[in-house]
């Protein structure tokens, strides 16, 4: 039996598919399928089930995690040794990282470019959602707003951050700029598809203004681009919308809502090696953006 084949096995459990763990491995897919069929020949048993939207471990698969987790460790302190003496305690390794898509660009992609810039050995990958998924999809720590569509052990809360309105200076000099929210009735909203709109924290403030989106996007940095054409107000992130020097806050004080990043690590048995330290970075950042994530 080869000790790879074992972390082949941890890394499909960790991604919930084939692909997933050979992209994660950098290998090739058909690779992973052949070592996976290998193993199950010598252990005279299936230990994943195959499926069309992924696959999951059997309970012969599950019985071999913790000596997969192991073997990777072991395999991690060889390859550590083999290094250069000064780069023994380097990070090393994967981790996936999933984020909203303003937070993510905002903040976690520069955070995970200075942690790799430090270890080299350390590979990072971030990928874009709005908010937590019911069960991790091979992501170490994933970043969304509100909680989990199911409740989700571990799961923390990073921090509030303020949303308002905004609009540029010269759209409020050509159409007036509100007094009350009654008068947003004369303009146009710039916000999340309505109708695509899953979040609850993000969809109370709608109900509160009663206000029709006129100009929609599943992307909020869309709805910043188009906030700075002049196309309406725009309902947007105080960290994304206060550093454009063109755009002015709308009626800040009667508008505004907090809605907060919640963060959830994958189950310790599937979680890489280098992720808590990757947390503890993201949560020392966190604290020292609170005057950006949370402004007067």
């Amino acid at each position: 039996m080869r000790a790879d084949d074992l972390v082949i096995l941890l890394e499909i459990a960790r991604c919930g598919s084939l692909t997933g763990a050979a992209s994660a491995l950098d290998i090739n897919h058909a690779t992973v399928s052949r070592r996976i069929s290998a193993l199950e020949a010598e252990l005279h048993g299936s230990v994943i089930v195959r499926r069309v939207q992924g696959c999951e471990l059997t309970e012969l698969g599950t019985s071999l995690l913790e000596s997969c987790e192991q073997i990777e460790s072991a395999m991690r302190r060889v390859n550590e040794i083999s290094r250069s003496p000064d780069s023994a305690q380097a990070l090393s390794g994967l981790v996936r990282v999933s984020s909203t898509h303003a937070f993510g660009s905002q903040y976690i992609a520069p955070l995970l470019a200075e942690l790799h810039s430090m270890n080299r050995n350390l590979t990072v990958e971030l990928v874009t959602s709005t908010r937590l998924t019911a069960y991790s999809a091979g992501w170490d720590i994933e970043i969304g707003v509100g909680e989990p569509v199911v409740s989700r052990p571990g799961a923390e809360k990073l921090s509030n951050y303020r949303m308002g309105l905004y609009a540029t200076q010269d759209y409020l000099e050509f159409h007036g700029e509100p007094k009350t929210i009654d008068d947003l009735a004369d303009h146009s909203l710039i916000y999340y598809v309505e109708s695509l709109l899953r979040v609850e924290d993000l969809d109370v403030i709608l109900t509160r203004l009663d206000h029709r989106i006129q100009i929609g996007s599943t992307s909020v940095q869309a709805q910043l681009t188009a906030t700075l054409a002049g196309g309406g107000i725009g309902l947007l992130p105080a960290f994304l919308a206060d550093p454009e020097p063109t755009l002015r806050r709308v009626l800040w004080s009667e508008v505004a809502t907090t809605p907060e990043f919640t963060a959830s690590l994958a189950p310790r048995r599937l979680r890489r090696p280098a992720t808590q330290v990757v947390m503890q970075a993201i949560r020392e950042m966190i604290a020292e953006k609170q005057s950006e994530l949370l402004p007067e």
